[in-house]
């Protein structure tokens, strides 16, 4: 027997000029599947030396499941991993893994609502909201990451929604007065897919050379120092107290991080500081 449906509430933006409502459709309808739940080898392997080097319980459990682990069950295994750890290079993998899915649903969200936020800033603030509220996770779920980062994108675009409510002109309105600009021809869209991939993968070598000039440049208790006031977000005070230092003398060990950091990544990429 089937059972019946909850009648969705209507939505009153169409006459108030508000934000509509996000209420779209679960996880499981924006993203095909299964489209996105092969685990790349080289990505694998790297999961596996990343298991090996933190010894984090559940990401090495699911490194060994055989044939293979399961795309989001390794998800679930590097956010919990950077979560705890406060691994780079869980959460590189992460980015790397999920760009492509995270994309898919971001645009058919801003097609099911209407919106004409651009999809490379919902793909920015998604990862970047990831980054820095890992403890906001909770891998007690099969899914746990998909729905969690599924809301965070969610979220995102509901608050472009709201902004563009706020401006005080329908969007709609104005698409018919004026032309649009975004709207590009065959050879300028080429070019700008291009562009975006481009980015994407300068973005993910920026965070894997972070990561690796983190773990070998840095002393643990620099690491540390980092890790409470980049990831953990703690005021500079009180991560002062967590190592029992001055706050004088914590302020010149994050200083001095990251300076080493930028050092090393200038002689890296061969540049120079402005």
């Amino acid at each position: 027997m089937v059972e019946p449906q909850p009648e969705r509430p209507k939505s009153a933006s169409a006459a108030t000029g508000a934000a509509p409502d996000l209420a779209v459709a679960p996880a499981e309808e924006l993203l095909p599947r299964p489209a996105f739940e092969a685990v790349p080898e080289d990505a694998l392997q790297r999961a596996i030396r990343l298991a090996r080097n933190v010894g984090h319980p559940l990401l090495a459990r699911v490194v060994e499941t055989r044939p293979g682990p399961e795309f989001q069950a390794l998800n679930n295994a590097l956010m919990d991993t950077y979560r705890v750890h406060g691994s780079l290079e869980a959460f590189s993998l992460l980015f790397e893994l999920n760009t492509r899915p995270f994309t898919v649903i971001a645009n058919r969200i801003l097609r099911m609502t209407g919106s004409r936020a651009d999809i490379g800033d919902i793909l920015q603030e998604t990862f970047l909201a990831i980054y820095r509220y890992p403890s906001r996770f909770c891998p007690d779920k099969p899914c746990a990451f998909r729905n969690w980062s599924y809301s965070i994108i969610r979220n995102t675009v509901y608050r472009h929604l709201q902004l563009a409510a706020r401006e005080g002109i329908p969007v709609d309105l104005v698409a018919e007065i004026l032309p649009d600009e975004r709207v590009a021809t065959p050879s300028a869209a080429s070019e700008e897919a291009e562009s975006d991939e481009q980015c994407e993968r300068v973005y993910g070598l920026l965070l894997c050379l972070y990561m690796e000039i983190y773990e070998r440049d840095l002393k643990p208790r620099d690491r540390l120092a980092l890790q409470l006031v980049e990831v953990d977000r703690l005021g500079y005070r009180e991560a002062a107290q967590k190592l029992g230092i001055r706050l004088e003398n914590f302020k010149m060990i994050v200083c001095r991080a990251r300076k080493k950091i930028f050092q090393s990544l200038v002689r890296t990429l061969g540049t120079r500081p402005s």
